[in-house]
């Protein structure tokens, strides 16, 4: 589903296997995956955009199918960012396609850094949720 969504021309010679300590999330309906992410230790390399908090975590592989977009990407990433926070992650961050960025700003990420072009992608920009405000 991801490949079918994400590399629709097939994969990128940068494209890279998820580390084997990653977390993978799916949401199906009727037995079919209809959208997917995965979350991981990896450091945020752009503290000149924003401090965040170590461990560093980032989401990656961010899809969901076009007729099931409108709340699907919102519970994956809630999800992904829940369960990574119970395993002790501190700050997360995500390099985003430009079209996916109201996804994560309604979810209180913020967008930090110029738009970029991921070769074969497309243009992205990073994304970054610092820590909980305490209450």
């Amino acid at each position: 589903m991801q490949q079918r969504v994400l590399r629709p021309d097939g994969p990128l010679p940068s494209d890279r296997p998820h580390p084997a300590d990653w977390l993978h999330f799916a949401a199906e309906v009727d037995g079919e995956v209809i959208g997917a992410c995965s979350v991981g230790p990896s450091v945020w390399e752009h503290p000149q955009w924003m401090v965040l908090v170590a461990p560093q975590w980032q989401i990656r592989s961010m899809a969901v199918l076009p007729d099931h977009r409108g709340g699907v990407g919102s519970m994956l990433l809630h999800a992904a960012v829940t369960a990574a926070r119970q395993a002790g992650a501190g700050g997360f961050w995500a390099d985003a396609r430009v079209a996916a960025l109201g996804l994560y700003e309604r979810a209180g990420w913020q967008v930090v850094g110029p738009d970029w072009v991921k070769p074969g992608v497309g243009p992205h920009r990073y994304v970054v949720l610092p820590p909980p405000t305490p209450r």
